[in-house]
């Protein structure tokens, strides 16, 4: 398959990093090596690293959510009993709370879910459904237009920049970028990795 790939004219094979091995990256990036050998052509490697995540807890099972539902997202703790016909789901990033407000916009599963902040209790955010779908567990949560506290670089990230560095990769992709800080942190990094 990568010869036929390679073949129909690509020119860098992207490796994301949120969900690979580092023993499958290293047969991987020799595989890659060896087809481009036998081809007598370049092909460049780009390492796709994790970066922060947030993502929505464990669910018993998939919950269907419709266009005005209700959700409460809990990241901290409380002794708040259940609200009927409010579905609670648990966040793994605590400042959830602290960085939204009403009005906020919440996507979940790369933005297949929409939901719009109408209360923040201090401990969870009540939403409202504005596109729904099936929600599961361990979904994506991202946070346009909001600043979140969370590290631009995790410790999977450097120990994932380094086997890149190993295997000879020729390009970094960072995710979730905010700041130019972020891009000099990988940079320095790389830096002082020769």
């Amino acid at each position: 398959m990568l010869t036929k790939v390679i073949a129909a004219g690509a020119d860098i094979l992207r490796i994301n990093m949120a969900h690979a091995s580092h023993e499958w990256v290293r047969t991987l990036v020799n595989r890659i090596r060896t087809v481009t050998s036998d081809l007598g052509c370049e092909v460049g490697v780009m390492m796709d690293i994790k970066g922060p995540e947030i993502r929505t807890g464990a669910l018993p099972e998939p919950v269907a959510l419709q266009k005005g539902d209700r959700v409460d997202f809990v990241a901290i703790a409380d002794d708040s009993p259940p609200t009927p016909g409010v579905l609670a789901v648990s966040v793994n990033y605590p400042g959830i709370v602290q960085n939204m407000g009403k009005g906020d916009t919440i996507l979940v599963d790369n933005g297949l879910l929409r939901l719009t902040v109408i209360e923040n209790t201090g401990t969870r955010l009540r939403c409202t459904v504005e596109i729904g779908g099936q929600l599961s567990s361990r979904r994506h949560i991202n946070l346009p237009g909001v600043r979140v506290n969370l590290p631009s670089l995790t410790d999977k990230d450097y120990a994932d920049t380094l086997l890149g560095i190993e295997t000879g990769v020729d390009f970094f992709a960072q995710s979730f970028v905010r700041r130019p800080k972020d891009i000099q942190l990988l940079r320095d990094f790389l830096v002082k990795h020769g």
